[in-house]
């Protein structure tokens, strides 16, 4: 039964790989589902499911002990399981030998209660710098060598284009077209990211032109350093191996790309915590620049579209919604809903603005 399941497994990934394009990191997650399934039947054959076993899971989601706060597995990384192992199960029913055997129907309890997933799918808050927070943190950087400069201009780079963390640790030197100030992040040329689809992107104004010139200054830097077309621009730290440990410089970067985006996540963490803030990851500047575009400009219909699309999004809504308005507190959308309530005797002035359509909207989505 073990090599039957692993056998449909397998061919459930090539699929989703192959016929749906799904990137090495879903199908990641999808793998781990699967295997959080055949934990809880003890790997029992897949054609037993049924309606008893998928209930029975999500019970034992549940209570499943990991090391969190609460000593359980959050609702949302429930939900997460749920749907992935659903959408294999689903495919299974399919599948020949199987039809009779997985019900379609039997698949659907494979979900959360409906307040439960409301819970799960709901965005947490996360912290978001102001403008001026990024400025304390790029300023408090002191330039003693290649290490704090790079650190500089990993923040800057990422404050001033919105790209995503991945996409920016393993962007090459070919890349930037600082003549046309044009970024090109083309998964063809290694480049990561997300659905490998080609972002063109260039420096947007923020109103504050230091991190443009700190991370033009650094590109130039590694050009006279002889950093050819295919280098990365913002390398790993340096090290050496003897024959006890690999040892990090203190002071200079090598020519290697990171493994992963873990390393540019670091790079934040410490010069946050060099700069007395409070911790900010590399998308909360992503979020950043759309919150200071948005504030800054009276932004055209067109406009937005143009952000939208350099940002690496389909659909204006997720940047001027989840982006625009995504860290806003629940105090700021009540003094929205006051000032709609003050407009309702000045008919001219009752025009509602795209923050306060998006204020109503969740509010409606909440009371269905």
């Amino acid at each position: 039964m073990m090599y039957q399941n692993e056998q449909r497994k397998r061919e459930f990934l090539e699929h989703l790989k192959g016929a749906k394009g799904f990137a090495e990191s879903s199908l990641n997650s999808i793998a781990e589902a699967i295997d959080q399934w055949q934990t809880f039947s003890e790997n029992e054959d897949f054609s037993k499911f049924n309606k008893s076993s998928a209930l029975a899971f999500r019970d034992w989601l549940k209570s499943r002990k990991a090391n969190t706060e609460t000593g359980t597995i959050s609702l949302t990384t429930q939900d997460n399981y749920l749907r992935r192992i659903k959408k294999f199960f689903k495919w299974l029913s399919d599948q020949p030998g199987y039809k009779s055997k997985v019900l379609k129907n039997d698949v659907e309890f494979l979900r959360l209660s409906r307040g439960d997933a409301r819970i799960a799918r709901q965005r947490t808050t996360k912290p978001m710098p102001t403008l001026e927070e990024a400025k304390t943190i790029i300023e408090s950087i002191e330039i003693k060598n290649e290490i704090d400069r790079r650190d500089r201009a990993v923040i800057c780079f990422t404050l001033i284009t919105g790209m995503r963390v991945s996409a920016v640790a393993s962007l090459r030197m070919k890349s930037v077209d600082m003549k046309k100030e044009l970024i090109d992040q083309n998964p063809a040329d290694g480049v990561k990211i997300k659905n490998s689809k080609r972002i063109l992107t260039t420096f947007f104004p923020i109103g504050w032109d230091k991190p443009e010139r700190y991370f033009i200054a650094w590109y130039e830097h590694l050009k006279s350093k002889g950093f050819q077309p295919n280098d990365p621009v913002f390398p790993v730290t340096m090290n050496s191996l003897n024959a006890e440990k690999r040892e990090y410089s203190k002071e200079f970067v090598g020519r290697d790309f990171w493994s992963d985006a873990g390393g540019v996540r670091k790079i934040f963490k410490k010069r946050c915590e060099n700069a007395n803030t409070q911790h900010f990851t590399p998308h909360s500047f992503r979020h950043l620049v759309v919150s200071t575009l948005g504030k800054e400009n009276q932004l055209t219909e067109e406009q937005k579209r143009a952000i939208s699309l350099t940002l690496g999004h389909a659909r204006v809504g997720t940047t001027f919604g989840s982006y625009g308005y995504g860290s806003m507190t629940a105090e700021k959308a009540v003094e929205i809903v006051q000032e709609l309530k003050n407009h309702q005797n000045d008919k001219e002035s009752f025009i509602l603005s795209e923050e306060e359509r998006i204020v109503l909207r969740r509010v409606m989505e909440r009371m269905l």
